[in-house]
């Protein structure tokens, strides 16, 4: 149930009371059925729903009026309701209308025209995923006996308020197979099906939801089959998906047999690149030439997008050539201003004109920074004498910390994949948490907090020590769904420069003042519940947040 009072906290300097808003939950209500009972009544059966989550909203009064009799009538607890009427046989006008309460918008009326002695059709929708898309299966049952009708289907993302696309026309109790063009490619798809009614039935809708997935190709390509020992190792490449579209933020890594040699992610058009030296990738080889196989690995972001690997490709790394007295001498000297900085870093004569560090509850964004957040895998740097021993540290540890306020996060779960084999560890009060005898391979990590997106990177083990005491920030869901919106409603601020310098609230206050397009209004007060709540937004509403951010700048760019 989302029903909130914020206060507006003002400077203390102002010796005034803080006003406060209330924030409305959004309501739908919707017709379940029309039935006609054996003592010839008709029973009308509908939901309360709440528009954001659609869970069922009890103890509220919703009025159903059929034909010119109206009741009014309580919702249970799962928000469900119904009543019965005494009505003359024929088709029959209802209406059922939520007029609102107490943090509770009202809700939009449903009207329609049904005949009750018109036999009830039950339809069922289930979507199982194929080579070639997804295959449903829609039945359709009247007076307990299967019946094949005409079916019209409707199909788009699976974002709340998403239109959707008008579809072909088919019979029930066949199988039928969407293609992957037709959906639109990978990802959380929506279908509908709905039987529109004749003169003998009633009229029926199913909905249901689904995660299209698809494979990946990852391509390598290496600059030269023979490198130097003295030269570096260039791979460049490209992730798409079964679509051939480009897989963007993959986490890839540059893999020799069970060794990672380095890590990334792709670019906006699935792009990578690594660049590595022979002499790393030759380490603790004897004797040399030697042949190497060199392989990508992308993990790609998304859960409906699956892993892949390149193909392997053989790089011979030649024996190292004999060093110049030059270059001796150089070294040398290196050595000494090496060792001069060393004995600097020590002391840290820099520390006295240092400001204090900020309290730890204290923001990370200052004033003015209009820098877009970002979360992720901070790892430690392992001391001197650890860099110089043979990787041997099976532990994964750290603590878990809100991006923004800079806060431990308690709570916090993180998972660890290698295979069929799983870990899980959940952080405690101060955020800190801590794995230990992990299996040597790359493992997959995954961290998520209530309210907050959740992180995936990968961790090596063994490692030298940068794996103790990591730090994993984690961007709350609020703050992202703050970022999106900045897209549509930056250009209505008077100055592009006032984003980093007005508060969110003066940001959202102004846009609503300026009497936008409707998409934008509902915009603004989709980011306001989310943003101002006190309530933890969870993840699921990103998706929701950029495609209305979508729909916002489309109406905005036709007007």
């Amino acid at each position: 149930m989302r029903w909130v009072v914020l206060v507006l906290a003002f400077p203390a300097a102002l010796a005034i009371a803080a006003p406060q808003v209330e924030i409305k939950a959004q309501t739908r209500v919707s017709l379940d059925k029309v039935k006609t009972r054996a003592d010839g009544s008709v029973e009308v059966v509908g939901q309360l729903v709440d528009k954001l989550t659609s869970d069922g909203i009890g103890g509220q009064n919703v009025t159903i009026q059929v034909g010119a009799d109206s009741q009014v009538t309580h919702t249970e607890p799962d928000g469900h309701f119904r009543s019965v009427f005494n009505v003359v046989p024929g088709p029959l006008p209802i209406e059922l209308r939520f007029n609102g309460a107490h943090l509770l918008e009202k809700a939009e009326p449903v009207t329609m025209v049904t005949d009750p002695s018109r036999a009830q059709v039950q339809l069922t929708l289930t979507a199982s995923e194929s080579p070639q898309g997804v295959k449903l299966e829609i039945r359709t049952i009247v007076e307990d006996t299967a019946t094949s009708l005409p079916v019209q289907l409707a199909y788009g993302v699976a974002v709340d308020d998403a239109e959707l696309k008008p579809g072909q026309t088919v019979d029930s109790n066949k199988p039928i197979t969407l293609d992957r063009k037709t959906l639109g490619g990978a990802g959380p798809k929506r279908v509908r099906a709905t039987f529109p009614g004749d003169d003998r039935r009633q009229q029926a809708t199913a909905e249901t939801t689904f995660e299209l997935t698809s494979t990946t190709v990852t391509t390598a390509v290496i600059t030269s089959s023979a490198l130097a020992f003295e030269d570096d190792l260039e791979v460049t490449g490209k992730v798409v998906d079964q679509d051939d579209k480009p897989v963007a933020r993959a986490a890839v890594a540059l893999l020799s047999g069970d060794r990672r040699l380095a890590q990334g992610a792709t670019d906006e058009n699935g792009a990578y690149t690594f660049k590595v030296e022979a002499e790393v990738l030759a380490a603790g080889v004897t004797p040399l030439p030697h042949d190497f196989g060199i392989q990508v690995q992308a993990d790609p972001p998304s859960s409906y997008i699956r892993a892949s690997r390149s193909n392997p490709t053989i790089v011979k790394v030649l024996a190292p050539q004999p060093v110049p007295v030059s270059y001796t001498i150089a070294a040398f000297i290196a050595t000494a201003l090496a060792a001069a900085g060393f004995f600097i870093a020590r002391a840290k004569p820099w520390k006295r004109f240092q400001r204090a560090s900020p309290a730890a509850d204290q923001t990370n964004v200052e004033l003015g920074d209009d820098r877009p957040l970002t979360g992720g895998l901070v790892a430690n740097k392992p001391g001197l004498v650890s860099t110089l021993r043979r990787p041997n540290d099976d532990s994964f540890s750290g603590a878990v910390r809100d991006t923004v306020r800079g806060r431990p996060v308690e709570d916090a779960v993180v998972r660890l994949y290698l295979g069929d084999q799983e870990r899980e560890a959940s952080t405690a009060a101060d955020g800190t948490f801590f794995v230990d005898k992990l299996a040597m391979g790359d493992w997959r990590a995954e961290v998520a907090a209530p309210g907050h997106v959740t992180e995936k990177f990968s961790v090596s083990i063994p490692h030298r020590g940068e794996l103790r005491n990591v730090r994993i920030d984690l961007v709350p869901v609020r703050e992202r769904v703050f970022q999106l919106y900045r897209r549509a409603a930056e250009p209505s601020l008077p100055e592009a420069r006032l984003w980093g310098i007005w508060s969110p609230r003066q940001i959202v206050d102004h846009v609503r003042a300026k009497r936008s397009s409707p998409a934008m209004i509902e915009l603004t007060d989709f980011v306001e519940e989310v943003y101002f709540s006190p309530r933890l937004a969870p993840e699921t509403v990103l998706p929701q947040a950029s495609e209305r951010v979508d729909r916002a700048i489309r109406e905005r760019a036709r007007v």
